[in-house]
């Protein structure tokens, strides 16, 4: 009878060890879950597009939200381990090449930025991080990148990049802007032995027209020569606003007896009488130039002399006027 009630204890005990062990199996797989649905919703939910390729390039995870990114779905990226680098556009796939092959002494690389077409053209640009994924030996596992699309914010920086180099009046390129410009015409031309004419247009007696029209009609003709400055460019010229009443250009040429035609092409695109509301307003203007490398090899010196070149003809029309008068 003894021996029975010591069994008896014997597989209560067990039974009450077993309830512990299977207690805490279900806390343990109860943990597990939300581990794993925690682990699901920040994969399966996240606005990066995030994946894991193995050592051979093979995609092991690529999250849902690269088809948000690309218009690819994951089993696109699984069916092609190279279709990431077939969307990034040409002027960027060396940037993407010499990237992905240096890891850093930390298993990372620099994050990188670069353009994509998605799955119906249309152009984006992408944040990319990554880094070298090991086991707990330190085996290789191959990497794990994070994609982030940052099209608004690069829409943004070049609108604020455009607005910091260009005048809000007339929409041509500011006076920093056009320095950037220069400098690096001056580094090209040096390099390929090329000619470029510097050229100076100021609108003679401009503060006569605000003073008589008013500020609204002074905008208006500075608006309107922007026009047809503009029309006189190829490709390879530039103008821009210096300043006030005053403009600037850079035209490319052969030769110095291209200096005349490009004058004359100025003279003959801006009009010397611009209506504006009920008036006609009549304007005037002088014209400098400065050839490199003729008259200069250095920013200060072709823009010293074209200036120069403007006030002296600016000071003729001047004496031509009280003369005339």
């Amino acid at each position: 009878m003894k021996d029975l009630d010591f069994h008896k204890k014997e597989i209560q005990s067990t039974i009450s060890s077993l309830q512990v062990l299977i207690d805490k199996l279900k806390a343990l797989e109860e943990s597990f879950l939300k581990q794993e649905e925690t682990l699901f919703i920040i994969s399966e939910f996240a606005n990066d597009w995030e994946y894991w390729q193995d050592v051979d390039g093979n995609y092991k995870y690529v999250s849902p939200s690269c088809e948000l990114i690309t218009g690819y779905s994951p089993s696109d990226f699984y069916q092609d381990k190279n279709l990431l680098k077939k969307i990034i556009v040409p002027a960027d796939w060396r940037k993407w090449q010499d990237h992905s092959h240096i890891m850093g002494q930390e298993n990372s690389v620099e994050p990188l930025e670069f353009e994509i077409r998605t799955k119906d053209g249309e152009p984006k640009w992408i944040h990319h991080v990554c880094r070298t994924v090991t086991n707990k030996a330190g085996d290789n596992m191959g990497i794990r990148g994070s994609n982030r699309d940052i099209s608004e914010l690069k829409a943004l920086q070049d609108e604020l990049k455009h607005v910091a180099g260009h005048d809000h009046l007339t929409g041509l390129a500011n006076r920093s802007l056009f320095l950037e410009h220069l400098q690096q015409r001056l580094k090209d031309a040096s390099r390929g032995h090329d000619m470029f004419v510097v050229a100076f247009i100021d609108l003679d007696g401009f503060k006569e027209i605000n003073d008589t029209y008013g500020h609204d009609a002074g905008d208006h003709v500075l608006k309107r020569v922007a026009v047809e400055l503009k029309m006189t460019l190829r490709q390879d010229d530039i103008i821009a606003r210096f300043g006030g009443d005053e403009f600037v250009g850079i035209f490319k040429i052969s030769s110095k007896a291209d200096l005349a035609t490009i004058k004359d092409k100025i003279l003959n695109k801006i009009s010397t009488e611009i209506q504006c509301y009920k008036y006609e307003i009549t304007i005037r203007f002088s014209i400098g130039m400065s050839i490199y490398p003729l008259d200069g090899v250095s920013m200060d010196q072709l823009l010293n002399k074209a200036d120069d070149e403007m006030y002296a003809m600016k000071a003729r029309h001047k004496a031509q006027h009280n003369k005339a008068r």
